[in-house]
């Protein structure tokens, strides 16, 4: 873990020495920083479950589960570079719109009906599946379908944000646009249900391909 955190703390570094070059008006690797740390605490909470054998009620997973699955700190990562977002925009983000949980909401729970199989073979034993299962008494393919309702809901919320709503924003599309590309993201590495980043060869591969060994030529 010292490892891990020294590297973490190397990569700030870094991160603040590119932003001093472009000469941004304020810190902002102190917004990512303070994801990282809530991830972190997020973490820790999962840990103990575990150690405990704890199966915690599925609002409570979900709540911890939406940090952990980092959409909260790759959205605001992703504008670092970024010189015409504001520190209002940062503000935004730190403060989870809806727009963002609905992001974080759609990769959790598709994360977890994909993986589901993988993790139980695993021993993992807090994963979203098996709490609403046990809550509510259902089997696996019924919690399943219940989870995947949960990510057509906040695809529906995600797209009024901003879609319908764009003009009511407070934010311009181009810090609305990395939360939607994060979204995108997730539908291709777990899509038809299937878990991308485990098993890439079914349905990764070829995306990458298409898009850096055979692009169309425009």
């Amino acid at each position: 873990m010292k490892t891990v955190y020294s590297t973490l703390l190397d990569l700030f570094k870094e991160y603040d020495i590119e932003v001093e070059k472009q000469d941004m008006s304020f810190n902002r690797v102190y917004y990512v920083k303070e994801a990282m740390k809530e991830i972190v605490r997020s973490y820790y909470t999962e840990a103990q479950w575990f150690i405990k054998g704890k199966s915690p009620p599925f609002e409570e997973y979900l709540s911890n589960a939406l940090i952990t699955g980092t959409y909260y700190l790759l959205a605001p990562a992703s504008l670092l570079g970024m010189k015409s977002a504001s520190k209002a925009a940062f503000d935004w983000m730190m403060n989870k719109p809806k727009i963002l949980v609905a992001s974080a909401l759609i990769g959790r729970v598709i994360d977890d009906v994909a993986t589901y199989k993988i993790e139980k073979e695993k021993g993992q034993l807090v994963t979203g599946i098996e709490c609403y299962m046990k809550e509510h008494n259902l089997t696996v393919e019924e919690a399943s379908a219940q989870l995947s309702e949960m990510a057509e809901n906040a695809w529906k919320d995600l797209n009024k944000e901003c879609i319908i709503k764009p003009t009511n924003s407070s934010m311009p599309a181009e810090i609305l646009k990395p939360i939607v590309n994060l979204t995108r993201l997730i539908d291709v590495v777990y899509k038809n249900n299937e878990d991308g980043y485990s098993n890439p060869k079914n349905n990764v591969k070829s995306v990458i391909e298409a898009l850096l060994v055979n692009p169309i030529n425009t």
